[in-house]
């Protein structure tokens, strides 16, 4: 228990993958955690696609997501305005396609017994004090030394905190039962129908069809891939550009941070990523009696920080999403022609803009 009073080290808001993951990176490191769910059943609603780069086997292996993978697939079909197509793939997995319900399923069943979930428990209001916080959820109240806001893209403790995403985009799905088991995402782009782009995939006993971008609606979607009959909508808010993460005893991850890839809208390995960053700076700030921003900085700025682990790529990536939503579809025309002489380059790249070692 957090020193001082009987309270908990970290409440974490939100079972979505960041906060479990960095509940059980808190647990793994001697701090007890309590998580506050505001939903009935963890994995549900689902707000996101479930297509994770294979950078997913540097934090799990294979095996142990075996009963989550839908599908996998090698690359993707990328179609230019004009109809002309550029294909990336790779020899091996590219990505995995997952169920996100199961996965989140997953990442709670890897906690242990002194990590409390509480479902139906939306934060209502929270204060932070010189020696606490503060959390109250309906008619109960809780003490931590530290608040961590992993409760999404509408995160409410971002939003009492008082910062911003740059930007927020839709993004919608719809689940269609259609066998579908090609090895390749299709993604279509074009300015006359959204700022973002559209997406088809395979997950092999049926096909997800999704859309990104500003005020982006499900009858844009539904037209554009001709869908018809019974689906299952999906969707949710997407944030692109951080806003500031660190706070007296508070914390930003995940879609709560806006720690998203701006050139796809996901960001589940940059919330696991930072999870795991998170705990690590938690553990120290306890171990000194010290969760004042002058400290808690360091999950943002330190030389293990977030930004130094990905924050470049998310930077370099809003420098690109600016220059497209600059773009009509005659530039783009010429930008995706210009990608397709640097294939070469681009087959290099993994769907988190790393480098392949």
């Amino acid at each position: 228990m957090a020193s001082g009073f009987s309270g908990y080290d970290v409440i974490i808001a939100g079972a979505g993958p960041a906060g479990l993951h960095a509940a059980h990176q808190c647990e793994r490191l001697g701090l007890s955690v309590l998580v506050l769910e505001e939903h009935a059943e963890i994995g549900r609603p689902n707000h996101c696609s479930g297509l994770i780069s294979a950078n997913i086997e540097s934090f799990f292996p294979v095996k142990d997501l075996k009963d989550c993978i839908e599908h996998r697939v090698r690359g993707a079909i990328m179609h230019s305005p004009n109809g002309k197509q550029l294909k990336l793939e790779k020899p091996g997995t590219a990505a995995w396609v997952i169920n996100r319900a199961k996965f989140d399923s997953f990442l709670a069943s890897r906690l242990g017994s002194e990590t409390e979930i509480m479902l139906k428990s939306a934060i209502d209001a929270f204060t932070v004090l010189d020696d606490r916080v503060i959390v109250k959820s309906g008619s109960r109240t809780f003490e931590s030394s530290a608040l961590v806001g992993c409760d999404g893209a509408n995160s409410f403790v971002r939003r009492q905190m008082g910062v911003q995403p740059k930007e927020m985009l839709n993004g919608l799905i719809a689940i269609v039962d259609e066998k579908d088991d090609s090895k390749h995402v299709g993604m279509w782009f074009d300015k006359d129908w959204t700022d973002g782009f559209l997406w088809k995939i395979p997950r092999n006993q049926s096909t997800e069809y999704g859309m990104l971008g500003t005020g982006a609606k499900f009858e844009q979607l539904k037209r554009f891939f001709d869908l018809k009959g019974k689906l299952i909508k999906q969707g949710g808010v997407v944030p692109l550009g951080p806003p500031k993460t660190y706070f007296d005893r508070v914390l930003l991850v995940g879609d709560a941070a806006a720690q998203v890839k701006p050139w796809s809208g996901g960001g589940v390995i940059y919330s696991l990523t930072a999870a795991e960053i998170a705990a690590d700076v938690l553990k120290q700030a306890k171990a000194v009696n010290d969760f004042t921003a002058g400290y808690l900085k360091r999950y943002e700025h330190g030389g293990d920080g977030w930004k130094k682990a990905f924050g470049s790529r998310i930077r370099t990536g809003m420098i690109g999403r600016s220059l497209f939503k600059r773009m009509g579809n005659t530039r783009l025309n010429l930008a995706m022609r210009g990608m397709g002489r640097a294939s070469f380059l681009m087959n290099k790249l993994d769907m988190d803009f790393l480098m392949k070692k």
